[in-house]
């Protein structure tokens, strides 16, 4: 309401706002907000800035990693890469039934043993679940979205027999 009648008043002004879910984030932006920041968000891309300047990642290929990790999560939008440089991607795939269904992502160990984070789970009923903690249970139906680098999604081998989509 605050930013609706910031708005009406004037049109032309910035508004920065914070947001600590995409479905505020996106009632935020209808309201007319100019910018959004998501401090969840934020703090994990710093963690990750931090880790490749500790893994001495060039900074260009630093800053194409990030951009890529807030496509994937912070607007969970998929978005297909044409990076000429090995960047992570973002694929989702279907779940349909065991090694996968009906266990938490923690149970599943998929960052551990794949490399890959799952940034997102689509349920079956097509709610959108961004940034997901580690008990999270993932259901036959449900399609997880998983941000890594491409040899690392080839790799994901519990979910190559199953639908997947690239993006």
């Amino acid at each position: 309401m605050i930013i609706r009648n910031i708005r009406a008043q004037n049109p032309g002004v910035p508004i920065l706002t914070r947001s600590h879910s995409r479905l505020d984030r996106e009632a935020l932006l209808e309201a007319g907000a100019s910018e959004i920041v998501q401090p969840e968000l934020e703090a994990s891309a710093t963690m990750i800035r931090h880790a490749l300047d500790y893994l001495k990642l060039p900074a260009d290929q630093a800053s194409a990693y990030l951009e890529r990790f807030h496509e994937a999560v912070g607007t969970a939008q998929l978005v297909p890469s044409v990076a000429q440089t090995p960047l992570p991607d973002v694929h989702e795939f279907e779940v349909d039934g065991p090694p996968l269904a009906d266990q938490s992502l923690r149970q599943a160990r998929i960052r551990e043993r794949f490399g890959v984070t799952v940034v997102a789970v689509r349920r079956h009923s097509g709610e959108l679940l961004v940034n997901r903690p580690a008990d999270t249970v993932v259901n036959a139906g449900d399609k997880i979205r998983v941000f890594g680098l491409r040899e690392q999604i080839v790799n994901f081998t519990p979910a190559r027999n199953q639908k997947r989509t690239a993006i």
